[in-house]
């Protein structure tokens, strides 16, 4: 299922927000120099559909590139399908991938049920900065470490509180940080993006809240396409189906561990 090229247009706009740019026939390379070990500020896109052979011998050349800047890793995303399994013949611990892109039905957005007394705001200060790090904390620091989740946030809070587009929404009950969101438009169409409830708050209707919040804030600004993308062995698109995300899409990630 092929991604609709405007939201293709949205995700790339999107990382540009945090990552530089250098384009080439076949492939578009995001690099953050502040965040070098965030995957996905620093990946390979390639969007063309390549052969088999020509897959190869470009995942070889990313691979080469990615080694002679030293890092540990080269993350490569596919808007195709691949003919064959890319990873079988390549001496590297390997990982692929599938997301799959899940767009709102907007006239359900009122079904949408929320909590009373459930707030959810802009992300303005560095006050609410570090609210949203206390989110990230609860669920990575056992994954990824304190110390880069807190530089993780804090370095795309360089970019939330900026007019660079991507903005970052607290929601808060009785005072308490339960959840967060980010939200980023281009041209009309809006990607929800680092979704998340805190562990303890789960199953409690925070989530459908958030999500409400995000695509009325979406509207407002006259989106006509607001989607998100999740893997597709997670069962959260269940929950994305059940309040009324349909697929629209899917994309293949491969992941090369080059430690």
């Amino acid at each position: 299922m092929k991604i609709d090229k405007t939201v293709i247009e949205c995700e790339l706009a999107y990382t540009k927000c945090f990552s530089k740019i250098l384009q080439n026939e076949n492939v578009v390379r995001f690099r953050d120099d502040e965040l070098l070990g965030m995957y996905y500020h620093n990946y390979s896109y390639i969007e063309r559909v390549l052969s088999a052979a020509e897959l190869s011998s470009t995942i070889e050349a990313e691979i080469a590139v990615r080694q002679s800047q030293e890092s540990d890793f080269c993350n490569l995303l596919l808007n195709f399908e691949p003919e064959s399994d890319p990873l079988s013949m390549l001496p590297y611990k390997s990982d692929l991938s599938r997301n799959g892109f899940y767009a709102f039905d907007i006239s359900k957005v009122t079904a949408l049920q929320t909590v009373s007394g459930c707030t959810v705001k802009k992300v303005i200060n560095q006050e609410m900065v570090d609210d949203i790090l206390f989110c990230d904390l609860q669920h990575d620091e056992a994954n990824l470490g304190k110390d880069f989740c807190t530089r993780r946030c804090y370095r795309r809070a360089q970019v939330y509180l900026t007019e660079r587009g991507v903005n970052s929404y607290a929601c808060y009950y009785n005072g308490e940080i339960v959840g967060n969101c980010d939200l980023f438009l281009h041209e009309g169409v809006a990607k929800i993006e680092d979704f998340g409830v805190n562990p303890t708050h789960q199953r409690k209707g925070f989530g459908t809240t958030i999500l409400r919040a995000m695509i009325e804030t979406a509207l407002k600004d006259n989106a006509h396409t607001i989607y998100l993308v999740t893997d597709e062995d997670d069962t959260a698109k269940e929950m994305y189906q059940k309040i009324g995300f349909s697929k629209i899409g899917e994309r293949t990630d491969l992941f090369f561990d080059l430690k």
